[in-house]
């Protein structure tokens, strides 16, 4: 720390000199930093404090004669645990009115909400401290909820009673293993394999290098679009996202309709890739990729769907393409292009700015040095950290305590099949896009040339998710501003994943359409309408009058092996190893 703090002539509270713990996603030390940097903006404003609890005690009287209201006027002043002799077990409700249960959730609501009031009322608090304070204090609140406590459970106790703790018994036994193991179990991976029933839609890898694999689907029409599309997944994650099990792929569901689709399955980089940065997933991956394909379907126009940083990759490139200092030109041009999930200014980012904050790069960057990557569990974490109490406390009631052994779910499966990122695609994710947002500024190069969006003159679709806590709606049509061409803006329903994986067959969220572009994000859907059913079937109708005639099917012969490849399976082909 300063040596001014060292005399105590101010309190600076910074990462300086301070050993941290051996980096874990919620690191406590850098939790305490932002209560601590908030917690001194406090001490310097007596009038808040005085405010807040002012503020405290009266939520506690409110709640103390509430509760005592509620007892009183209960028919029954007896505690009744309903135990069903003829079962042998309590009844479902046996403690969810029991006053310890209820009080105990009544307090932590009441306190809850002080907090995270308190944390918003602080005066002259960078907004971005403020963001990280709130979401630290969000994840201590999500850890001592009474549900997270077995005799403050209704559920667990009434288990716990009815197995004669059975339940703890297994749980424990899950707990010691996923000690073992380094992580939470949160799916039956067992019930999945990889290109049989995940992954799994038929199709050929014709082309690799050492950073892709290019997989071009079988036909299941007759005919297809004259136009192939090319999708390209996020490299932080595995490509099947877009190819669960058949009911929920959107790669099976897209050659079903008659595209000729192909996917990038991309590495799972370790130490040897350090280097490889994001010009190389533009040239090796998105470049090769488009040419690939035009060789194979002698196709001069192609359309590109890229999801989240996916989409990132197609639009820098796209706009480097209508640069006047381009040199290199795919062999097919990219008629249109669908950005799914994607951020492009990242001013507004969301709860994973706060992973690329300087204090937590300083830790990552310590195992980039010795590494050359940042290891897949971490981003797994990461991303589980996002959703506590959904990824992480949902899965320890019910596995821990219990003692029940997570179900089979296809997204869960791929979530808890994370991939690496290169120290230089770490670096440029946190240093150039997170921190100093050089896409939106203009200062962000690829192949040495600037990057300009409002160059490009491609039509564009956009969808985001209305409750993406990964990629925040509302920094996604903030984005579509730095661009200068036709762009159709969609909101989808749920999340980064469930909202994008919405197939028609179930129609289980419906979307927003507004074809007028506002200036704020809000004022674009208060006027927005919403549709029943899947983005999918809005999207189609957007890109099927570019998709040109019906023609037999490219052939499929040349090939290298079959889908899903290797790269998915964490292989490298002995040329490459």
């Amino acid at each position: 720390m300063q040596d001014s703090l060292n005399g105590h002539e101010q309190s600076d509270f910074s990462l300086r000199n301070l050993d941290l713990f051996q980096f874990v996603v919620l690191n406590p030390q850098i939790a305490m930093l932002s209560f601590l940097q908030v917690g001194q903006k406090l001490a310097s404003q007596p009038e808040k404090i005085e405010k807040s609890q002012r503020d405290l005690l009266r939520r506690l009287l409110e709640l103390q004669k509430s509760f005592t209201k509620q007892l009183c006027q209960a028919e029954d002043q007896t505690v009744d645990l309903k135990y069903n002799k003829d079962r042998e077990k309590f009844e479902a409700n046996a403690f969810e009115n029991n006053p310890m249960m209820l009080f105990a959730r009544q307090f932590y609501e009441t306190t809850s909400g002080w907090l995270m009031d308190l944390i918003n009322d602080v005066d002259d608090v960078d907004q971005k401290l403020r963001h990280s304070a709130g979401f630290f204090m969000k994840q201590y609140i999500d850890m001592m909820s009474p549900d997270n406590f077995p005799f403050l459970n209704p559920t667990v106790l009434r288990e716990t009673l009815d197995t004669c703790g059975e339940n703890l018994k297994n749980g424990f036994e899950m707990f010691m293993n996923d000690m073992k193991n380094g992580f939470i179990t949160t799916n039956d991976r067992d019930k999945f394999e990889i290109g049989k029933n995940i992954a799994a839609t038929p199709g050929k890898v014709i082309y690799q290098n050492e950073i892709i694999e290019l997989i071009q689907y079988s036909p299941t029409t007759d005919q297809v679009f004259a136009k192939p599309i090319l999708l390209v997944p996020p490299w932080i994650n595995k490509f099947y996202i877009l190819d669960l099990k058949p009911e929920s792929s959107f790669v099976k569901w897209a050659v079903d309709m008659g595209f000729t689709v192909f996917m990038i399955s991309w590495v799972n980089p370790d130490k040897r890739y350090r280097d490889m940065g994001f010009d190389d997933y533009a040239r090796r991956g998105l470049l090769e990729s488009i040419n690939a394909i035009s060789r194979v379907t002698k196709a001069k126009r192609i359309h590109a769907l890229g999801y989240c940083v996916g989409g990132t990759l197609i639009s820098g490139f796209l706009a480097y393409l209508a640069h006047p200092r381009c040199k290199i030109q795919p062999e097919a041009e990219i008629e249109s292009a669908t950005l799914l999930t994607t951020l492009l200014d990242f001013e507004h980012a969301g709860d994973m700015a706060i992973f690329m904050a300087e204090n937590y790069l300083e830790a990552i960057n310590s195992q980039l040095k010795e590494k050359g990557i940042l290891e897949g569990h971490i981003m797994y974490n990461t991303f589980s950290a996002l959703r506590a109490k959904d990824m992480v406390w949902r899965y320890f009631i019910n596995s821990y305590m219990l003692g029940r052994k997570p179900g089979a779910h296809d997204i869960l499966f791929w979530n808890s099949d994370p991939t690496n990122l290169t120290q230089s695609m770490q670096i440029f994710l946190a240093n150039d896009l997170y921190r100093d947002n050089l896409l939106k500024t203009g200062l962000l190069k690829m192949f040495d040339v600037p990057i300009d969006l409002k160059l490009i003159r491609t039509p564009l679709y956009m969808i985001s998710m209305r409750k993406d806590h990964l990629v925040p709606w509302q920094a996604t049509y903030d984005g579509m501003k730095l661009f200068n061409t036709r762009v159709k803006f969609v909101l989808g329903g749920s999340g980064h994943v469930v909202g994008a994986i919405n197939p028609p067959s179930r129609n289980k969220y419906s979307y927003w359409i507004n074809d007028r572009n506002l200036e704020t994000a809000q004022e674009w859907l208060n006027a927005a309408t919403e549709i029943a059913g899947s983005w999918w079937n809005n999207w189609f109708e957007w890109i099927r009058p570019m998709m040109g005639e019906l023609l037999s099917p490219p052939p499929l012969k040349d090939f290298i092996r079959n889908a899903p490849g290797i790269y998915v399976h964490n292989k490298l082909p002995d040329d490459f190893g």
